[in-house]
């Protein structure tokens, strides 16, 4: 009984330390830059997709990673363009995007995939090891981009919601620091899709459903905690988890997880402070 409370525990954790990359791409997009941005679930899958054509095709997954991440940034700087370059509302930029990539995800590893057993960088590791690897990996993206933020490029992606005029006075372009800070983003959100695949041992095209959702919610839970970036962005994704972990004891059938997720997510907003979502803003 106790052995699987803790098998419980530990697939909690490293799906919230999954889930975190996506909260810290959805904070970049919605807190630094302003940006209201729907290529998330675009983004996540492709870098699923991407990950198990490349494994499935006998490829290292030290290769199918960081070419993930790549078509992530690639799909945010996408959006970025539709946005700047063709003047299209961010919501419709995200949304076409999204769409799209559908299709080149469904080209790329079909409906479902089965990746092959020895393919996934959790291979002959135990959950405890798999859950260590995955929080020093964490640890290391958000201080890199923790430094990021701190630099001059931050402090630009930061200006460029706030004051993009200063950017102009600076002579530096609004249009590409916009596409930068998407790109950045969706990067993080496709490593997440790359990891959640390979955890899984399989691709299927609908698995990308409800990331958004997933990563606003855990956003919430984390400016309730502090309302800034900081180590709470992962926990806010581990506490998401362990509460949706809780309803599914409810032994509620699948078909009604994303319905969980979405009340959820409206039961965060009634109850996060008010303070925190002035400061967040």
């Amino acid at each position: 009984m106790h052995i699987e409370i803790l098998n419980i525990a530990l697939h909690v954790v490293l799906l919230g330390l999954i889930y975190s990359f996506v909260v810290m791409g959805v904070y970049l997009s919605s807190r630094v830059i302003k940006f209201d941005d729907l290529t998330t679930e675009g983004s996540f899958g492709l870098g699923g997709a991407v990950t198990a054509i490349m494994l499935y095709s006998g490829y290292s997954c030290y290769l199918a990673m960081p070419l993930a991440v790549f078509a992530g940034s690639l799909a945010g700087a996408l959006t970025g363009l539709l946005h700047t370059k063709l003047k299209m509302n961010n919501l419709i930029c995200g949304l076409v995007v999204t769409t799209g990539l559908f299709s080149v995800c469904l080209k790329l590893a079909k409906a479902n995939l089965t990746l092959p057993a020895t393919s996934s960088i959790f291979m002959d590791i135990s959950p405890l090891y798999a859950v260590a690897f995955i929080l020093l990996l964490v640890i290391i993206v958000y201080q890199v981009v923790r430094l990021l933020l701190l630099s001059e490029v931050g402090l630009l992606l930061k200006a460029l919601a706030t004051n993009p005029q200063m950017l102009v006075n600076l002579g530096k372009s609004v249009h590409g620091y916009k596409i930068l800070g998407l790109a950045i983003a969706n990067a993080l959100i496709a490593l997440s899709g790359s990891l959640l695949v390979q955890t899984n041992g399989y691709f299927s095209i609908t698995g990308n459903v409800g990331t958004l959702v997933i990563g606003l919610a855990g956003l919430i839970l984390a400016e309730m905690i502090k309302p800034a970036f900081g180590m709470s962005l992962i926990f806010g994704a581990i506490l998401y988890q362990a509460i949706f972990a809780c309803t599914i004891e409810l032994e509620l059938e699948p078909m009604w997880n994303n319905l969980i997720k979405a009340v959820l997510i409206v039961i965060l907003i009634q109850i996060k402070p008010r303070k925190a979502f002035v400061e967040a803003r």
